[in-house]
């Protein structure tokens, strides 16, 4: 069976009794009354398929197919005038959508398989072809979000829940993997009064709106999800934020790098952003918006990034943002808002709460280190590494790494 990250941070914790929420979750007790969010989940043990691309437009998106790499050449719009086959699809009730604007976006557009349940491969062409990031980037994300949240046996990902995959706890719903406390938009895991962590919340929404001005540049990220980090910890008894913590901080470089019309090239306003959100304003105050997730879309008359946006960018950008947000500090809070504990994780430069090394190489070094090799044999009584999902990371990944110094695979 493939592990699961929770016992993983469990492992990393200097003190495993201290995040007795997080154990009792690891074994597979209810973490809430509240959390219902499993009960139902369409079965897809057949997925759809995304999309084709049309011989038809040649020169349109950049040209990647089967996982391979494309022409980096961007700058044209999405969808391709006239291409059907790529316009919006509403999901239907036996769909998936999950917490991942871009890829409920991806979903609603057949860019990936319109059911939710996609792969590798449509992942990385869709990531080029859509976005115009460059094929190390989207192999790195794809990788990331199969070998945490999916199947690395048949290289497949729920965007959702687990929608008929073979291994259990997997999806992007999965608490605490790619769903992490202190997000964007979205409520934590054991503050929300529902039990839904992964669906937008258009009040949160809204703040980052007034707090950006509605003007989401790199400039406002940073500090912005500082102050959802400190809103998080000073809330939420069991608020936790691990190593993983820092995808969100390199998710939060989509609205300027990807999201905006032209990419880095364009302006990441909130007329644009609000449409890979899938929320609408009715009043002027944070509380107006409403969000109807699920049904993001691209927004009309969009263009992605003329140049490709690359891995060692979104590291640099990251750590950015990390440095502007405060440096926020690993570890969690044990059922009291006072009562954080650093985490402790030395493989990955982690001691007492505080990354080593905040640099891109820091960071994406950590990344290797838990893709690939996530604890030391060791703690093989606390968790059971998958070999096959090791394996995986380590072909998919071989070389990208190389360029930042980090150890070879």
């Amino acid at each position: 069976m493939m592990y699961t990250l929770l016992p993983l941070l469990l492992a990393m914790v200097s003190d495993v009794n201290g995040y007795a929420w997080m154990e009792k979750l690891a074994h597979g007790e209810p973490a809430t009354t509240l959390d219902k969010r499993a009960a139902t989940c369409p079965v897809h043990l057949t997925p759809q398929g995304a999309a084709p691309y049309s011989e038809y437009y040649p020169s349109k998106y950049t040209g990647a197919r089967n996982g391979l790499p494309g022409t980096g050449k961007g700058g044209v719009l999405v969808p391709a005038a006239n291409d059907t086959a790529h316009a919006y699809s509403p999901p239907s009730s036996s769909d998936v959508r999950g917490p991942c604007p871009g890829l409920n976006m991806a979903a609603n557009h057949n860019f990936i398989s319109h059911d939710g349940l996609t792969n590798f491969v449509e992942l990385v062409d869709f990531a080029q072809n859509v976005f115009n990031w460059g094929w190390d980037l989207a192999t790195f994300v794809a990788t990331f979000g199969i070998v945490m949240d999916g199947d690395p046996l048949t290289s497949q990902l729920s965007i959702g829940c687990d929608g008929g995959m073979q291994v259990p706890n997997t999806g992007l719903n999965a608490h605490n993997k790619f769903e992490t406390d202190s997000s964007m938009t979205r409520n934590d895991f054991y503050t929300s009064p529902t039990g839904d962590s992964y669906s937008v919340n258009a009040t949160i929404f809204g703040y980052m709106n007034d707090y950006c001005n509605g003007d989401f540049t790199l400039g406002c990220m940073g500090p912005y999800m500082g102050a959802r980090y400190n809103y998080s910890k000073q809330t939420n008894p069991n608020f936790f934020f691990g190593p993983l913590g820092l995808f969100a901080f390199g998710t939060a470089t989509l609205p300027q790098e990807s999201f905006a019309s032209y990419g880095n090239a364009g302006t990441p306003s909130v007329d644009t952003i609000k449409y890979f959100w899938a929320v609408n304003r009715s009043s002027s105050d944070s509380s107006g918006w409403t969000a109807n997730p699920g049904h993001e879309t691209i927004p009309p008359n969009w263009y992605n990034r003329p140049t490709a946006l690359s891995f060692a960018e979104i590291f640099a950008e990251t750590s950015q943002l990390y440095a502007e947000a405060g440096y926020p500090a690993f570890g969690g809070n044990v059922g009291k808002t006072d009562s954080f504990v650093g985490l402790t994780f030395e493989a990955g430069g982690i001691k007492n709460g505080i990354l080593e090394d905040p640099s891109a190489e820091g960071i994406a070094c950590l990344f290797q280190q838990v893709l690939v090799d996530a604890v030391p044999q060791s703690l093989s009584t606390v968790l059971t590494q998958n070999p096959v999902a090791s394996l995986f990371a380590k072909t998919k990944l071989a070389g990208i790494f190389k360029s930042f110094g980090c150890p070879a695979l």
